[in-house]
């Protein structure tokens, strides 16, 4: 009986502490600077995200997980949108919007508020030249 109680204690704590590690990463990348909540369609489903800029990078995060390090990453420079839908819900637009973009010829959907696929699109435009294609005439 005590082997039991104990096992169960140890479940319970093990438990708690993934979940204590879950919401502490969770608040961790939300809080960041340029960071913003982001689904990305896998082909046959959404998954839910936080994407973050960086300096170079796109890095996107899926939300169920313990993983520190993003799920994927996407350069700036080779990162574009090509266009963007609102999603309509009950026949209303919705405030949440879908953006088809490219990188690397390789197609794929996200889905954010318009306010963050609106300083996506600034980000991207706003980078700073190329090094090896920017000349001096």
């Amino acid at each position: 009986m005590r082997i039991a109680i104990a096992v169960g204690a140890v479940a319970i704590v093990l438990a708690l502490v993934l979940i204590a590690l879950f919401l502490w990463r969770l608040r961790t990348l939300s809080h960041r600077v340029g960071s913003f909540e982001c689904a990305k369609y896998t082909g046959n489903r959404w998954l839910a995200g936080i994407a973050s800029y960086t300096r170079d990078h796109l890095d996107w995060y899926e939300v169920v997980s313990l993983s520190l390090r993003p799920t994927t990453r996407w350069e700036r420079r080779e990162l574009d949108i090509l266009d963007r839908s609102r999603r309509e819900l009950d026949g209303r637009l919705s405030s949440v919007s879908e953006a088809r973009c490219v990188y690397r010829d390789e197609e794929f959907l996200l889905a954010a508020n318009d306010q963050s696929l609106d300083g996506l699109r600034s980000w991207l435009e706003a980078a700073p030249p190329d090094p090896n294609t920017s000349r001096i005439v």
